[in-house]
């Protein structure tokens, strides 16, 4: 499965890649984002949303995991980390018999209302409201 998910989010850089025609990728760029994209898969994102912490343990600064993360797949490397999130988010807010504050601590939010407001911002709805709806 991790490698199925790897592939297709390479593909979507490839496609991006080709629609931009002078757009060149090096293999070390390829290698950075399989890594980026394995340390995200991996679940790191449960522990870690920070985009430092995912450049330090590439040894690149952040701007230089944004700019290449935009550049091969039109996304900065913030969306990836949220899109991971929040696919997570979503499962668990599925799952009726978790709490919030139990999937808040799963998940390392430092309060229901921080996670709260981080799924509010970018689904436009509360976690409740999802739940509910769900």
């Amino acid at each position: 499965m991790g490698s199925l998910l790897t592939a297709h989010i390479l593909d979507l850089y490839d496609i991006h890649a080709r629609s931009q025609n002078n757009v060149q990728v090096s293999e070390h760029i390829t290698s950075l984002l399989r890594k980026f994209i394995e340390l995200l898969y991996n679940g790191e994102y449960i522990r870690n949303r920070d985009l430092d912490f995912y450049a330090s343990r590439l040894c690149i600064t952040p701007h230089y995991l944004s700019e290449i993360c935009k550049k091969v797949s039109g996304k900065s490397a913030t969306y990836w980390i949220d899109r991971f999130t929040l696919q997570e988010i979503t499962r668990l807010l599925r799952q009726k018999e978790l709490s919030l504050t139990a999937i808040s601590e799963y998940l390392n939010f430092s309060s229901i209302s921080y996670l709260s407001r981080y799924v509010q911002k970018r689904i436009k709805v509360t976690p409740s409201e999802y739940r509910n709806n769900f």
